[in-house]
């Protein structure tokens, strides 16, 4: 394109976070023409789309806990208020822990942290859970197959009645209908960004700049409908980050793993709908999005398909390599049978027999302390690394990287509560480390 056309502001990624950072530069940009670009036909069918769809405020720094207790307070806003179903469930987390790990110092840490942040969570001793999920396999005693599993048996279980489950593409449209409404600009979907365009600042019009010895930064994309020039570029492409950052030299400091959903029907099979019917956990009478003690295993209840959608959180073992093909990308079906189903129905021996009706495979951007980066360099606001939890910190990381735009050294979350707007910058970071990551 000889003469590209220029915008203030360029969006690319249209997940749920690249909706939301539209939708709040719009907000309080209204000057400003901002262009939303995606690869996919439709904005938050990647990686937004193919997630466990959960959102908790249970998390062990206090960082993770404002992101995403403020977006889950916000999400509930949307619903409540705003009269826009999320088909947000309250079905609360339900952590599974053995004696062991329960009083290790780092879950003691993680409870106090939560108690001094008024995250509100309840502790079950074994009796409780055993009353309260019928089948639930607590004890292992004697079981020479869960010994060489290296199964942990059931002792506690910690639970955050304010967590749940949506519906991440009505999330999505939430924001994307809103931003619309503000924007004299069409979102360009189906195109796909393939490079950042450097440009010298100031421009000297030399041939071939910008040279190493000029001031540059990142002045547009490229894409495959041409070339387009910004003010700024605000990247919210998650696992994709460092295939346009790498080639300008930033060091996204992401890495990608694959994560995978198996479906599993309980309609017409009584021991589990028995599981998915517990009561006394909440208002909706099922079972909580349940983490089992061992192997990263964990389940989360589908109630309009009488179900549950079953994952793992592997981690050594599994490759930081994933880029998500524009297919539909299905689940290893021998990663369920071999790894995650000889967990799942020791545990939950109504399990048993059990095998998946569908599955797909999405990507997690995991950052080196699983906290989000929200940063502002050479023309550049990167959104990204949020450790497979996008959905949950999404309002506030967009929020953030509004208040960077704006050039503000706070940015209000929702309901009041404000955060350093460079708290989650590369250079003058301000977080602890994660610990409870699943």
């Amino acid at each position: 394109m000889a003469n590209p056309e220029k915008f203030d502001i360029i969006i690319v990624g249209a997940g749920v976070v690249g909706v939301a950072s539209a939708y709040y530069l719009q907000k309080n940009n209204p000057d400003k023409s901002i262009l939303l670009i995606d690869r996919l036909p439709a904005a938050g069918q990647a990686n937004t789309a193919m997630s466990a769809a959960a959102v908790r405020n249970m998390f062990a720094s206090s960082t993770n806990q404002l992101l995403t207790d403020t977006t889950i307070k916000f999400i509930e806003h949307i619903q409540s208020e705003l009269d826009h179903d999320l088909m947000f469930e309250k079905t609360g987390y339900l952590w599974l822990l053995s004696e062991k790990k329960f009083k290790h110092d780092s879950v003691q840490m993680w409870m106090q942290r939560m108690k001094n942040s008024s995250i509100h969570y309840q502790v079950y001793e074994k009796d409780e859970l055993k009353s309260m999920i019928p089948g639930l396999n607590v004890d292992f005693e004697g079981d020479e197959e869960a010994e060489l599993m290296n199964l942990e048996q059931v002792d506690y279980g910690l639970f955050g009645a304010d967590c749940g489950v949506l519906d991440p593409t009505k999330l999505v449209e939430f924001y994307l209908e809103e931003f619309k409404t503000m924007s004299d600009v069409k979102p360009m979907f189906g195109v796909n960004v393939t490079g950042l365009t450097l440009v010298a600042d100031p421009p000297l019009d030399l041939p071939g700049e910008p040279h190493v010895w000029q001031n540059k930064r990142v002045g547009g994309v490229k894409t495959t409908e041409g070339d387009f020039k910004a003010d700024t570029v605000v990247l919210t492409t998650g696992t994709w980050a460092n295939e346009l950052l790498d080639p300008v030299g930033i060091d996204s400091r992401t890495k990608a793993k694959k994560r995978q959903l198996f479906v599993v029907h309980a309609e017409d099979k009584e021991p589990l709908m028995d599981i998915l019917f517990s009561r006394g956990f909440n208002d909706l009478g099922c079972i909580p999005f349940t983490i089992l003690p061992s192997a990263g295993v964990y389940f989360r209840p589908q109630l309009q398909e009488k179900g549950f959608w079953v994952g793992c959180g592997d981690k050594f073992g599994r490759a930081y390599h994933y880029v998500q093909q524009d297919s539909y990308d299905n689940g290893e079906s021998s990663y369920y049978e071999n790894s995650i189903y000889p967990v799942l129905s020791k545990y939950f021996p109504g399990f048993q027999d059990s095998r998946p009706v569908n599955s797909w495979g999405g990507g997690y951007c995991y950052s080196p302390d699983a906290i989000p980066l929200v940063y502002k360099t050479n023309g550049i606001i990167a959104a990204n690394g949020p450790s497979g939890s996008g959905i949950m910190k999404a309002d506030a990381m967009a929020r953030i990287a509004d208040a960077l735009y704006r050039g503000e050294t706070h940015a209000e979350l929702f309901g009041g509560k404000k955060m350093e707007a460079n708290a989650l910058s590369l250079q003058e970071r301000k977080v602890e480390i994660e610990s409870v990551i699943i």
